[in-house]
């Protein structure tokens, strides 16, 4: 597709972390010198140069060739590039290292997702992400990947050459962090001289969100399976009774509703609330009408203390609801 292709090249596979991994990568590179294209999909798609981030403008839904369009316009003399593996497909798992040839696969985690296409259990989520994994490739595992068993079974068998983070580090931005540097590491770059001083903000990044009008809510919009979302609001220290759970509900997403449900309902909330497209009747739900950011800091103020979960496609930006 080009005439020189950089030489340093890394695929991010995974169901949770890709875009903060690619973000975390792209730091360290441009701390070291090393010129790059750095391409996040999802909710906010974003091209990274030089730590500048360019919003992709879709005119239609996501679609895989968005990759061969970025492809095709890394400017030359770009010294390594990091990309999403943004298929969801089984089938169209293996375009990405196909187009990309990377030297390096990072798979951040292995979780339920996507029943639509993987079905609902965490075999499905595996074996269909495994689909993009070229034979014999050097796969950095994230923590999570790392102590998936049956992934790192599976990997080996494909005779792929497995690098881990090591032990397991509490602090999300710490894992991050070890990734970076490792992927740099394997890739024969000087990963220890690294720094972090300067990671491109993700603007659905989980934190606590203070609008001026009073009350708090956790925005953890971006975890989208229940096990992350239990284990972000572990991490407010808030207690279920006084805070109301905001579920985000995505009607081409319909399985993830159903994979948050025991959980939700197992909670002793003080109300739930459905927010985005409307499902079917749902007992026990009282329902939000998508709008504005002003809105959505009236209801936080209104419930005091909100945790906010499900999908982020459609809501106000964090900073958005944070001036309101």
């Amino acid at each position: 597709m080009r005439n020189t292709w950089p030489p340093y090249r890394i695929l991010l596979t995974g169901t949770r972390g890709k875009s903060t991994a690619v973000r975390y990568i792209a730091a360290a590179l441009d701390s070291i010198g090393i010129s790059f294209s750095a391409r996040i999909t999802g909710t906010v798609p974003m091209v990274i140069e030089g730590l500048q981030e360019k919003r992709i403008v879709r005119n239609s839904p996501a679609h895989i060739s968005e990759m061969i369009w970025w492809i095709r316009n890394i400017p030359e003399g770009t010294q390594a590039v990091v990309a999403e593996n943004s298929a969801v497909s089984p089938e169209l798992q293996p375009l990405s290292a196909r187009w990309l040839d990377p030297g390096l696969i990072v798979w951040t985690s292995v979780l339920p997702d996507h029943a639509e296409y993987w079905g609902p259990h965490l075999s499905g989520a595996r074996e269909a992400l495994l689909n993009g994994v070229p034979r014999s490739s050097r796969v950095l595992l994230g923590n999570q990947a790392g102590q998936d068993r049956e992934l790192v079974l599976a990997l080996e068998k494909m005779k792929c050459t497995l690098f881990t983070t090591g032990m397991p580090v509490e602090e999300l931005s710490h894992q991050y962090e070890t990734i970076a540097v490792e992927a740099l590491n394997i890739l024969g770059l000087p990963g220890s001289e690294a720094s972090f001083r300067r990671v491109p903000i993700d603007p659905h990044e989980f934190r606590i969100v203070n609008p001026r009008r009073g009350g708090a809510v956790a925005w953890a919009f971006s975890s989208n399976d229940p096990v992350t979302a239990e284990a972000l609001f572990r991490s407010t220290g808030w207690d279920q009774e006084r805070t109301a759970l905001l579920f985000n509900h995505r009607h081409d997403r319909p399985s993830r509703l159903s994979a948050h449900l025991p959980w939700i309902r197992n909670g002793r909330w003080k109300r739930r609330i459905i927010t985005g497209d409307r499902p079917l009747v749902l007992t026990g739900f009282s329902f939000f009408p998508p709008s504005s950011a002003e809105a959505l800091a009236d209801l936080v103020r209104s419930e005091g203390t909100v945790f906010g979960c499900g999908n982020v496609r459609g809501l106000p930006f964090a900073w958005e609801v944070e001036a309101s």
